[in-house]
Parts: structure tokens; C-alpha cells; sequence
């Protein structure tokens, strides 16, 4: 918040913190040591020391998302920076490769600037590119086809299914050519594909797999962590993710050969062993060990965040409960374990623009689920009828879920819908 960053700025992190040193306006102090305005809300111990602060959920706009950021991230960050190692290399980086990629049970992690670049990289050390085929889900966000257009490949485009909004099997194999080469399944808003079939099927038909795990850290299918059934996982770690590194993103493989080539491509496609040696065109997609650091911490913190935002979802499921026309996400099959990226419900199409803007006169931040690939103008040439990613587009809508998500937060958004809904 501003007030702590003020503080850090004139060097009061060089000493104790005391609350009167950051509060820029007088504030009242409630009984259990928590100060009270429309502003920050700073926890002081009993001799008036800072110990904790957070921002006051109703008195200021709530966002859709923000990141749960802590002393962990700051202590790690301020380490890498007194280490002068803030670019690409440090001990940073290669701990949160190694960690990331064990926390899910895969062999080799390649961090990289964004989570788009990891899709691209991925592609790109596939060896995908003019006269391939990649097939992709209709409902994602724009980077899953716009990484496929930059490596020269065509995007081919299926619906997805009404239960779980991901691609299903059948519509995978449906779809496949002889020149189809790979296909990205997106788990999306949490939700897992059914990769042990879409698995089954590339391999009849020598199909690579890239999965885009970007929104869906921890969730599995069929006992296994999504990411896993993948020649090489993308995962992004922008700041509205599950975890966050600011910018960020990693490629996961369990092939040797495979993290080989995405390292050398990812450094300018710089042969490791021949500095300045290069073979072919690589990219500049690092990471930086500042980036990396924020990762370590956030890494450590992961399980807090998916019980956090599970609980988030309960809140909304049990307040929107009897609402008509609210229609909560279907229930998964028994093979999936979803985790909550945004906690989101369905409504009539023709009333989510008053919601939006109901919600939005009170400072809360509600927002549509992404348009359909088919119906935007970039994708024109590729598009095809996807009419239950259409429905989705038209009737989704993203909740806020972060820590900020209390049962009187939800309360005042429950009402909000009530009123609107009603009318």
C-alpha cells in the first residue's frame, strides 16, 4: 500500500516500524489493536509497533484479483537486490526452477519473462512452425492462439464442453489431420481438462501436448497434478495468478532434451557449453533472479493461497444460493480436482452489463469471462461454430477472490445481484 511504500522509501525499514510513522491521517484504534478509517487497516502489537497491515475491503475498490504479497516476498526480494544479481542469472532462478518443477512431480523447469513466452518457447523447441497444425480450445485467453500465429503455425479452433469449459477428447481427435502437431488443452479458471484421454488420443496419433496450466496451479486429473500429461507445461505467474513473480512464467518437461533446447533458445539460442555461439535464432525470454525471489516465497505460501480462494468460493456458493439466475459453475466429474483461479457463475446474458455496472457503482470489481477466439476479428480466418464457448463469452462473469473476499464482502455482492436480477 502506499503508505508502507512511502515508508520504505524514506528508509523506516532500516528501523523499527511503528503505525504513527506510516499513517498519513489520524485513525481510530479498535478494541482487539487494529486501527480503522476508510484506508489502511494497520495490526500493532502493545507498544504501538507495525505488525501487520491490510487495506480496509470495503472502504476502498475491490479488485477482481490482486496478489497476497508478505514480509516472505519482501525479504527475498531485498536479498537478491543487496546480491547485485537482479538480470537473469542467480541463485534465485535455479532454486525456483528446481522447486516449481518438483512441486509438480516433473523433472526439469525453465522460468521464463511471461507466461505467453512460455507457450511460444514451447512451441518454438517442438520444432512447430509453417505448415503445422495446433489444435486449440475456442474459450482461453487471446495468448494460447497468438503464440501459435507467431511461430508460423495454423491454429485450428474446437469448442469446448458444457461441464467442464475445457476441450474434451472427442473433440480433439475430431479435429486432428496430417498436419496436425501438437495441441494445448487450457485448464481453464481452474477447471482440468480430461487429459488422461486427450493424452490417449495424441498419442494414437503421435500428437505433442502442451498444456497451458496458467490458470490452474495445483489442480489435477485423474490423481495427477495438471502439467504432467505434457511433452512441456506452460504456467504463468502473472499477478492476478494463483502465485505470482510480477511477470512470469515457466516451461515444465520431463525430457532432458527437451529442457536442453528450451534453455539455449530461451538465452538468444546460445549454445551453453560456446558462449556467443549460436546455432540458430533464440530468444531473449529470461527471467529475472528478482522475479525469481518474489517466486521463492510465493512457492513456499502456495497451499495458503488454494485454501484461501477455495474458501472464497465457498462463500460465494453459499450466498448466491437461491438467486435466480445465477447458475454456479456445473460439478466436475469424479476424476477432477480443480482449484479456484476466479471464483465466476453464470448469468443471463442480457443482464450482466447492469450487473457490472451495479457492482461497479460500489467500488467492486466484477468482470466478463473472455470472448470466444471465433468471435473477434484477429481470428476471423480461423473461426468456427463453438456455440457453447459462445454462451460461456456471453453469460460468464469473474468474481473478485483474494484475501480481501470477506462473508460481508460477498453479502454486499449477493445483494447487488439479488437487486438487479429482480429487476
Amino acid at each position: 500500500m502506499s503508505a508502507i511504500r512511502d515508508a520504505v522509501k524514506s528508509g523506516a525499514y532500516l528501523q523499527p516500524l511503528r503505525a504513527a510513522d506510516i499513517m498519513h491521517r489520524p485513525a481510530r484504534v479498535r478494541a482487539n489493536g487494529q486501527f480503522s478509517d476508510r484506508g489502511p487497516i494497520a495490526s500493532v502489537d502493545i507498544d504501538g509497533r507495525l505488525i501487520g497491515m491490510q487495506a480496509n475491503p470495503l472502504g476502498n475498490f475491490l479488485p477482481v484479483a490482486e496478489p497476497d504479497l508478505s514480509g516472505a516476498e519482501f525479504r527475498n526480494l531485498m536479498d537478491a537486490f543487496l546480491s547485485t544479481w537482479i538480470s537473469s542469472t542467480g541463485d534465485y532462478i535455479r532454486e525456483f526452477e528446481r522447486h516449481f518443477a518438483a512441486w509438480n512431480g516433473m523433472a526439469e523447469g525453465v522460468a521464463v519473462s511471461n507466461g505467453t513466452v512460455s507457450l511460444h518457447l514451447a512451441l518454438a523447441a517442438l520444432g512447430i512452425g509453417p505448415g503445422d497444425e495446433v489444435i486449440v480450445p475456442d474459450l482461453t485467453f487471446a495468448a494460447t492462439i497468438n503464440t501459435v500465429i507467431h511461430v508460423g503455425a495454423t491454429p485450428v479452433i474446437i469448442d469446448v464442453d458444457p461441464t467442464t469449459w475445457c476441450m474434451s477428447a472427442e473433440g480433439f481427435e475430431q479435429a486432428i489431420t496430417s498436419k496436425t502437431r501438437a495441441v494445448i488443452p487450457v485448464h481453464v479458471f481452474g477447471r482440468p481438462a480430461p487429459m488422461s484421454e486427450i493424452a490417449a488420443v495424441a498419442r494414437r496419433h503421435g500428437v505433442y501436448i502442451i498444456e497451458d496450466c496458467a490458470e490452474a496451479h495445483g489442480a489435477q486429473y485423474d490423481g495427477k497434478k495438471v502439467g504432467k500429461y505434457s511433452d512441456v507445461a506452460s504456467f504463468s505467474f502473472f499477478a492476478n495468478k494463483i502465485m505470482t513473480t510480477g511477470e512470469g512464467g515457466i516451461c515444465l518437461t520431463n525430457s532432458p532434451e527437451f529442457a536442453e533446447r528450451l534453455r539455449m533458445l530461451r538465452d538468444h539460442g546460445m549454445r551453453p557449453d560456446r558462449r556467443y555461439w549460436h546455432e540458430e535464432a533464440g530468444f531473449n525470454f529470461r527471467m529475472t533472479n528478482m522475479q525469481a525471489a518474489i517466486g521463492c516465497a510465493q512457492l513456499e505460501r502456495i497451499h495458503t493461497f488454494l485454501n484461501d480462494r477455495s474458501s472464497v468460493m465457498a462463500l460465494y456458493e453459499e450466498a448466491f444460493a437461491g438467486i435466480l439466475g445465477v447458475r454456479l459453475p456445473p460439478a466436475l466429474p469424479s476424476k477432477c480436482e480443480p482449484v479456484t483461479w476466479f471464483a465466476c457463475v453464470t448469468v443471463p446474458a442480457e443482464k450482466r452489463s447492469a450487473l457490472i455496472g451495479a457492482c461497479k457503482d460500489k467500488a467492486i470489481d466484477i468482470r466478463p469471462f473472455f470472448n470466444g477466439l471465433s468471435a473477434m476479428p484477429a481470428y476471423r480466418k480461423y473461426a468456427r461454430p463453438c456455440p457453447v464457448s459462445y454462451e460461456l463469452s456471453k453469460t460468464g462473469i469473474n468474481l473478485p477472490t483474494s484475501n480481501k473476499v470477506t462473508p460481508g464482502v460477498v453479502s454486499v455482492i449477493a445483494a447487488v445481484f439479488r437487486e438487479v436480477l429482480a429487476g
